[in-house]
């Protein structure tokens, strides 16, 4: 309780609270109503809030006492909250400045909760993003229905051989104009407006790529009697190998750079970019998604990121990776596959939403799009050899950090913020960034190159939730003998397959906590500087 102190003394005294905050006598809950009330007094009145209430707001994130506390990411939300207030004040007066300091100080020292919510706490400043209106989707018609050939008389398009199937597309080379022409298949589980979606995106961009000042190649759709969804009823090559189409066919069509199936991480050796071409591409392609989120037009999945995919059908979250809570970070190699970006720029439009409305609310994207990208840098090392994965004939994991450069991995780590920041803000990033590279980079070379954690455990209660043939089906996807899966009995058992490499044991944190932090410490950096380019002005 606070010792001495009156309810009206509390909410208008904060040289009072300030005694609450170092004074051992008062215990955590104390604490925290104190720091409540300062967060309160810090938006309405920043101006009360002085040195010393900064000083002592400061010390509670260094205060083993107040960490050790179950509910301490509360307390430090709330306070990091009130410094933010005070930070927030600009031009930046005395007080501010020891806000700034204070805030920059505690996301490069503190960790776990105390970093966490320093973060949210300054990704979460009081500024709107204009956006944009987004494109306008073609009025609900019933699509046309054609066939290949006649599909390539009415667009007039040539083509050069045959096409080839790349994930769900036919891809074929154009005569003459060196583009490729990609019509996209909607899957038997598909929703057709997800294809119409990302048409109606590709048209936008595409009448506005003057406001990239870097390269980026957005392809250009493709409609059939002025329509983009139509309905392909026969294909030029057969579907062996590859999962089903829709029954009605629904596709779209575009036409796109040659390179628009260059990913920066390839693991086929002719295919591989060297150093210096790879840091082309993953620096530019992070501009890019800086400057689209800052124009309000938010791509949600870089790379399709899980926490566990096998608990997917029974999670409200679908098993999708909330990296703010840094748990285990399933398959990441998996997932580094494919990435919606590559050579060209970044692609798979089908994932962007527009966006307008407080800033705060494009933090949690933009730390799933920078930590995307730290990702895919790490697999592009491990892809130099992509046979070392797994574990050893012995059963220990794969080493394979002699693949990693630590110097070129440091300048990719730093240049990504950078040039994130860069696209974002408008401006360069000027200061120092409260994150020690140096030792991230060492960090994810020792978690990223050993295959420490490869299990991944099929839990009874979602062997229940399926058929027996997907049961069986799920355990042959994973790299087990069919005639092993087909004698497993469903829902006996928990059962261990082995499908790694994971980021962290199943049902666990991540193995790289420090990512996680740096992801939202430079995501908060982003919208601080957007907030103070805006409001300076």
């Amino acid at each position: 309780m606070f010792m001495g102190l009156n309810h009206q003394e509390i909410e208008t005294d904060p040289a009072h609270l300030e005694t609450v905050l170092t004074n051992t006598d008062y215990g955590f809950s104390a604490k925290y109503l104190a720091v409540c009330h300062l967060h309160g007094l810090a938006g309405a009145q920043p101006e009360r809030i002085g040195p010393k209430t900064i000083a002592g707001l400061e010390s509670l994130f260094y205060n083993r006492a107040v960490s050790d506390q179950t509910q301490a990411y509360f307390l430090f939300k709330e306070a990091a909250g009130a410094l933010c207030s005070v930070l927030a004040c600009l031009p930046h007066d005395a007080c501010a400045r020891k806000a700034h300091d204070a805030v920059m100080n505690m996301l490069s020292q503190t960790t776990g909760h105390a970093q966490r919510a320093t973060a949210e706490a300054l990704g979460g400043l009081p500024f709107s993003i204009a956006g944009t209106a987004g494109p306008r989707l073609e009025a609900k018609r019933e699509p046309p229905v054609i066939s290949w050939q006649a599909f390539l008389a009415e667009t007039r398009i040539s083509c050069e051989g045959l096409p080839r199937f790349m994930g769900r597309s036919l891809v074929v080379k154009t005569a003459g104009k060196n583009r490729l022409l990609v019509v996209k298949l909607a899957g038997v589980k598909d929703k057709p407006e997800s294809l119409l979606h990302e048409a109606a995106w590709l048209n936008h961009l595409g009448g506005n790529e003057d406001a990239f000042p870097v390269r980026f190649h957005v392809p250009k759709a493709v409609s059939v009697r002025g329509r983009f969804l139509f309905r392909l009823m026969d294909l030029p090559v057969p579907e062996t190998g590859r999962k089903k189409r829709h029954g009605k066919g629904f596709a779209i069509a575009f036409l796109a750079h040659p390179d628009y199936f260059c990913y920066p991480n390839e693991a086929a050796r002719k295919k591989q970019l060297g150093s210096e071409e790879f840091l082309e591409t993953i620096l530019r392609n992070a501009f890019l998604f800086g400057k689209l989120t800052g124009l309000g037009i938010v791509h949600g999945a870089p790379v399709p990121l899980f926490h566990n995919r096998v608990q997917g059908a029974r999670r409200d979250d679908q098993g999708l990776y909330l990296w703010q809570r840094a748990g285990r970070l399933d398959r990441w190699l998996w997932s580094c596959r494919y990435p919606n970006f590559g050579c060209s720029g970044i692609r798979d439009f089908e994932h962007l939403e527009a966006y307008r409305g407080p800033a705060r609310k494009t933090y949690f994207p933009m730390g799933a799009q920078l930590l995307s990208l730290f990702l895919v840098t790490g697999s592009y090392f491990r892809m130099k050899d992509s046979r070392r994965v797994g574990l050893e004939p012995g059963g220990g994991p794969v080493d394979a950090r002699g693949l990693f450069h630590k110097p070129l991995l440091v300048k990719i780590i730093q240049g990504i913020f950078h040039h994130y920041y860069s696209g974002f803000v408008g401006k360069s990033f000027n200061g120092a960034v409260p994150v020690n590279f140096s030792n991230l980079a060492e960090r994810m070379v020792d978690e990223m190159g050993v295959d420490r954690y490869m299990e991944e455990i099929l839990r009874v209660a979602d062997q229940q939730e399926m058929t027996d043939n997907a049961f069986v089906d799920f355990l042959v996807e994973r790299r087990l003998p069919m005639a092993e899966a087909m004698q497993m009995k469903k829902g006996a058992k928990d059962i261990t397959l082995f499908t790694g490499p994971h980021l962290g044991g199943f049902n666990q944190q991540i193995s790289i906590p420090e990512l996680i932090e740096s992801v939202g410490t430079m995501a908060a950096l982003c919208i601080y500087g957007r907030y103070c380019e805006e409001n300076s002005k």
